[in-house]
């Protein structure tokens, strides 16, 4: 039986080997996982998601063909960079290793472009899928994935960090680091995905079980293309009139003025449309157009009109003011009333608070 020792340098190649369709399947995933987290809908993988999968495939494609290659030829290309070992080998086999090689190094740059590829599409996606946020929430930080954004900007920071290093190693002078520094590098990428990925829920997942008679589903079911259209084009196919827009206004404002609807901390169009017995795409067409504003704009405003009076009158803080107009977090409060007046809270008081 060979010792393990004897083992080792065979399992190092297999897993250099095998590195490649990993690596290629890395940013197909992490697109795919993104798009799980934005959909509008309920995601599962479709057929033509498949697509995503060629490069990985093709991958493993060259990692079979190089494990079933004699092993003395992959350790001389591998483990000792003696290629004068390959030049011995029967013609056949020196063309199938050097193709091997040549593939391998084209996959390798593909995987390159295909990663800033993906990592453009997330960046769109989520850039996207924010804004939809706020068609549909009046509060939306709990849901904004801002942990993904920060995963790929430290997952292109070791890749930033690796190939300088490549370069620096390779045509200047060769720099050493700690073998630590890799896997440690590694270890952390791979603790922020598990830690914070798997714990994520999808931001629109709370929509999913409401009533089809809500509509909610149409409000939110739009392909990126339609998403990002301004406006007018998004409700083309709307049926909705001046007159009936003017009336859901009317509806909108009572709800908020004299029911205090944004008091209401997890306040999503699907309820507001219920209580006021109203399609949401129809609330939200009304407020894009008839009032130019979203939905998360609208609601804060009230909001923040309503601290205002507690920054004048009261002597509450501002965590607790905050929470009690309806905002989840002070930060939250802090954007929307910066936004909304100029001033943060703080400053508002200083100059608004009367000691009556």
């Amino acid at each position: 039986m060979p010792s393990i020792r004897l083992l080792l340098p065979q399992l190092q190649v297999a897993i250099l080997i095998l590195s490649l369709p990993a690596l290629l399947l890395i940013s197909p995933c992490l697109w795919l996982y993104t798009k799980g987290l934005t959909s509008q809908t309920p995601w599962q993988l479709s057929k033509s998601e498949f697509k995503h999968f060629i490069p990985a495939i093709f991958g493993s494609l060259l990692a079979l063909t190089a494990l079933c290659l004699p092993t003395k030829y992959v350790n001389a290309v591998l483990l000792t960079e003696q290629l004068s070992v390959v030049e011995q080998a029967p013609s056949m086999m020196r063309y199938t290793i050097y193709g091997v090689l040549i593939f391998t190094f084209l996959s390798i740059m593909g995987w390159v472009l295909q990663s800033a590829w993906y990592v453009f599409k997330i960046i769109a996606r989520l850039k996207s899928y924010r804004n939809q946020l706020q068609d549909v929430f009046a509060s939306t930080e709990q849901k904004e994935l801002h942990w993904l954004s920060w995963l790929i900007i430290s997952v292109g920071g070791v890749w930033v960090f690796t190939a300088i290093n490549l370069v620096l190693d390779n045509l200047f002078t060769p720099i050493y680091f700690d073998d630590r520094i890799y896997p440690l590098l590694y270890l952390l990428v791979v603790y922020s995905l598990a830690l914070w990925g798997l714990r994520q829920k999808p931001g629109f997942a709370e929509l999913y079980s409401l009533p089809t008679s809500h509509n909610s589903a149409q409000l939110i079911e739009m392909d990126s293309e339609e998403a990002n259209q301004n406006g007018e084009q998004k409700y083309r196919r709307s049926a909705l009139d001046p007159t009936q827009a003017n009336q859901i206004g009317q509806k909108i404002e009572h709800a908020m003025q004299v029911d205090k609807l944004y008091l209401d901390a997890s306040l999503s169009l699907p309820k507001l449309a219920a209580h006021i017995h109203t399609s949401p795409n129809y609330i939200s067409q009304t407020l894009n157009e008839n009032l130019g504003t979203r939905f998360f704009d609208y609601i804060n405003k009230y909001r923040v009109t309503e601290a205002k009076g507690y920054l004048q009158t009261t002597h509450n803080t501002i965590l607790d003011i905050a929470m009690t107009v309806g905002f989840n977090s002070k930060s939250a409060f802090y954007s929307a009333f910066k936004k909304h007046t100029g001033f943060t809270p703080k400053q508002y008081k200083k100059q608004h608070h009367t000691n009556e």
